[in-house]
């Protein structure tokens, strides 16, 4: 049985709003350089997303999915687990799976307040084939309108219900309907860096089915290495919380490592990391001589493309003969070739390490 050892937990109720404000740091590199007590300046973009809160008014009750026979998602039962809980857990990974793909989920504003859910799932059926209808109300109990979540059967009807119900007229009211951002990507931190995307798939396709596609984050200075997270993208919601449960129990490990996992930014088709990771353009440098100027070290790398800015923080006490500094290019792609550059630099006899500028590295 999957490696944490534990029995598979049930998944949250599908009707339960999962909370939003799990927030990742996607430049981290969970292997911080030491902290310093100030800030540099760096280009980084953050999105900041608000989260309407609401309570959930009532639940539809699931329609029943039949078992789904996909030998891809078999389970290992290699952890001395009885034959009934390989069964159970065999049956529990089936249900998962016979649920609605992600992408399947619409949202739909702008509800007459009195409206039942039957009459909802009435008028969506006009589409096709509705699974389920989640209503929401906001904290204003005195609100006119109120917004649900209707998810249909496939990924096609959900596009067609978006064509078809949005600007709709429903009891006197016009309706909005878009696609759902329902979460279906999880943040695994604290990976073995040895490991590949075989040896990872293997390990989480053990406790939770699904998993549709692994990004393993390279290290840039070795590929052979990953930067100790990765993102896991899955069937559904379903599957993935499923999942997020599993590897969250402290017996669940990878390798020798207890991972950290987290839900991941759905609005991002790539893997946000790597889309952060693409905007830096400055470089950190280490073992830096106590005497450094700033031109020494801008001419030390002009030669690879236009510098905008180097920034030289104080010598912290007892450190004056191992300062770091940082130099700003003008493109990423001057930044990338310094620091794959096979010229070896120093200053004054000291030999400099350069790494790309990141969270666990820009503060002094």
């Amino acid at each position: 049985m999957p490696t944490e050892g534990g029995n598979a937990s049930a998944v949250p109720n599908q009707g339960e709003p999962i909370d939003s404000d799990e927030r990742i740091d996607l430049n981290e590199d969970n292997d911080p350089e030491e902290a310093m007590d100030e800030e540099v300046e760096y280009e980084e973009v953050e999105e900041e997303e608000e989260v309407e809160e609401y309570v959930e008014e009532e639940i539809e009750v699931e329609e029943e999915g039949e078992e789904s026979d996909n030998d891809n998602n078999d389970i290992t039962n290699h952890g001395g687990g009885t034959r009934s809980e390989y069964d159970d857990e065999k049956k529990k990974h089936d249900e998962l799976l016979a649920l609605p793909p992600h992408g399947s989920e619409v949202y739909i504003g702008g509800i007459p307040h009195d409206t039942t859910q039957e009459e909802l799932r009435g008028f969506c059926e006009s589409v096709g084939d509705v699974h389920e209808v989640r209503m929401m109300k906001g904290k204003n109990l005195t609100d006119s309108k109120i917004f649900a979540f209707v998810t249909f059967t496939s990924v096609d009807l959900a596009s067609k219900a978006i064509k078809e119900l949005n600007n709709s007229e429903f009891k006197g009211s016009k309706l909005k309907c878009s696609t759902s951002q329902a979460k279906h990507r999880l943040f695994l931190g604290n990976i073995p860096r040895s490991w590949g995307e075989e040896e990872l798939r293997k390990a989480v396709t053990e406790v939770g089915p699904g998993v549709n596609a692994i990004q393993l984050v390279k290290d840039p200075r070795n590929i052979s290495n990953n930067r100790g997270f990765g993102f896991l993208e899955y069937h559904n919601n379903a599957c993935a919380e499923y999942s997020r449960q599993k590897m969250s129990d402290p017996k669940f490990k990878l390798g020798d490592n207890t991972p950290t996992v987290s839900w991941a930014d759905s609005r991002s088709t790539n893997s946000a990391a790597a889309t952060q990771v693409t905007k830096v353009k400055a470089l950190y440098v280490k073992n830096l001589p106590k005497d450094v100027t700033q031109d020494q070290l801008k001419n030390l790398f002009d030669c690879h493309g236009q510098i905008t800015k180097v920034v030289l923080p104080p010598a912290k006490l007892g450190q004056e003969n191992n300062r770091i500094g940082f130099v700003h290019f003008a493109d990423r792609s001057s930044a990338m070739k310094a620091l794959n550059s096979t010229e070896k630099y120093e200053l004054n006899g000291n030999h400099l390490y350069l790494d790309m500028l990141s969270r666990s590295n820009r503060r002094w």
